[in-house]
């Protein structure tokens, strides 16, 4: 029988081994805090302890390991952790925890497989080498660095095109509505949420922001060499390397940012230079650029100008499967707005259905819903999200403010992300709640 102790801060977990696993040893209900594991492992060491990586107190995670090794060198330690980490992994390797679970990759099988398994503990001894073993050893060695060196080339390999349904949104409107602001929102909420791959593109060529709202560098941070100052974002990078010739996955992934708190979210920062938007940047580019991510990503987000006159904001309003158009509750903008939309469906052949509109920084003084409707009248009003003056506090921080959401601030956004095509992630107690029939110990 294995006697196991939980320090997850939640008991569900807990639960389930005395329940479903009678080879378990469950003495003690779930650990809520670190002092507290502490203080039972000084007085009663369990066959397996099984660790949130987060369980709440004072010790930095590092430390927390290491006061747990501290009292004993060598039981068995699981450990549940948010996201993949090489370099926390590596550590967890070097103090003898080596079943490490990712939070919403993980299934209940997985921890009791891992209790359940035989390990061997193997305890290193230093000895003495032979002196005649020693200089055997020493000859093959300088003989095997005389080995010919052998060059080795590069090959890039192209990934065959996903087959997959691709979803493929524009955020546009009027200038000063909010656009950037919302796709930055949506796209954050949906890579916490998803398990999908997402790319950002910044195609607002007059005046792009995306790196300010992230927070990131406009430079793509592979890249050892400058095309200019006004130049040096990923998108004018990408169209170099299209010159030349050489774009192609791999280039592709070394020309994007990755968001350094969220795996799954990438960002294509945009052009800064008034003069490469009106004499280099075209549709040609746009194509190449939106066709390779496709067999890259699960969902792309295309920012765009207020400018109906730039190429840009038509290429990606015209190639977009859905359309957000950010409106605000005034008689101005919404006038401005309903020619904006009638020019998109009447000259640009843009389906209605396609497009959806976000009435953005919604407060008391704005029009009613009811007003703001009529005068949308046959197009669909999905959402207001209400003003919030913290948005331009995180954004002179440079922190999406979603990441610092309130319930109803996160409510807001998941809404219009209902009706979107993707797999949630799942933690590991979620998953528990949701089984249908246990696993077996």
């Amino acid at each position: 029988m294995k006697k196991a102790l939980t320090a997850i801060n939640h008991p569900v977990i807990n639960e389930y081994f005395r329940k479903n696993c009678p080879g378990f040893l469950i003495e003690y209900d779930d650990i809520q805090y670190q002092e507290g594991l502490l203080e039972i492992l000084r007085k009663d060491l369990p066959d397996v302890l099984v660790l949130n990586e987060q369980l709440p107190g004072r010790f930095e995670r590092k430390v927390l390991i290491e006061k747990i090794r501290d009292i004993d060198k060598y039981f068995k330690i699981l450990i549940i952790v948010a996201k993949e980490d090489r370099e926390f992994s590596n550590f967890l390797y070097a103090k003898g925890v080596f079943d490490v679970f990712v939070n919403d990759q993980a299934e209940i099988t997985d921890l009791i497989e891992a209790i359940n398994r035989q390990d061997r503990v193997i305890v290193k001894v230093k000895k003495e080498i032979p002196k005649e073993v020693h200089e055997e050893l020493q000859t093959l060695k300088k003989m095997l660095s005389e080995k010919p060196k052998v060059i080795e080339r590069k090959i890039i390999v192209e990934p065959p095109p996903k087959v997959q349904r691709q979803e493929i949104i524009a955020v546009a409107g009027a200038g000063a509505v909010g656009k950037s602001d919302l796709l930055v929102q949506l796209s954050v909420a949906l890579a916490q949420k998803s398990k999908a791959k997402i790319l950002n593109i910044d195609l607002n060529t007059e005046f792009p922001a995306l790196d300010q709202f992230f927070g990131i560098p406009k430079e793509p941070p592979a890249i050892d060499y400058i095309i200019g100052n006004e130049k040096n974002s990923c998108l004018n990078y990408m169209v170099d390397n299209i010159d030349k010739g050489r774009f192609d996955s791999n280039i592709f992934d070394e020309l994007v940012v990755k968001h350094k708190k969220i795996d799954n979210l990438h960002i294509l920062t945009g052009n800064y230079s008034l003069y490469v938007c009106q004499h280099v940047l075209n549709n040609g580019y746009y194509k190449v650029i939106l066709d390779k991510a496709k067999t890259l990503y699960d969902f792309i987000f295309i920012d765009t100008s207020g400018s109906i006159f730039l190429d840009s904001t038509q290429f990606a309003v015209t190639n977009a499967i859905k359309i957000f158009f950010v409106v605000e509750g005034t008689y101005a903008n919404l006038r401005k707005s309903l020619s904006i939309l009638n020019l998109y469906t009447n000259t640009w052949d843009v389906k209605k259905d396609k497009i959806e509109v976000v009435v953005n920084k919604y407060h008391d003084h704005s029009l009613d819903k009811e007003v703001i409707e009529e005068i949308l009248a046959g197009y669909k009003v999905c959402q207001y999200i209400r003003y919030d003056s913290r948005h331009d506090y995180y954004l002179n921080l440079n922190i999406p403010m979603i990441l610092r959401p309130s319930k109803r601030d996160e409510e807001q956004y998941l809404k219009i992300l209902e009706n979107f095509n993707f797999v949630r992630k799942r933690t590991l107690v979620e998953k528990l709640f949701n089984k249908g029939e246990g696993a077996k110990c």
